[in-house]
């Protein structure tokens, strides 16, 4: 065991995944096209495996989290 209430591992094992690139663009609310283009120049980590460019929804919302304008 953990040590985290079920539900916390729940949300703990989301955050860790990594979705594709239609999934992450509805995930921030931009277009396929800003993800595959833009994610790089923005500094958003970006993984490839199985040939397929894939992010991990902590870093989306680490990333988003930094875009904070005040």
């Amino acid at each position: 065991m953990s040590g985290v209430e079920p539900d916390q591992d729940a949300r703990y094992e989301v955050r860790r995944r990594y979705i594709g690139v239609d999934e992450a663009a509805a995930y921030l609310n931009v277009s396929r096209r800003w993800m595959y283009r833009e994610s790089q120049r923005h500094g958003l980590p970006r993984y490839y495996f199985g040939g397929k460019l894939r992010f991990r929804v902590d870093d989306l919302d680490d990333w988003a989290f930094q875009q904070k304008v005040s």
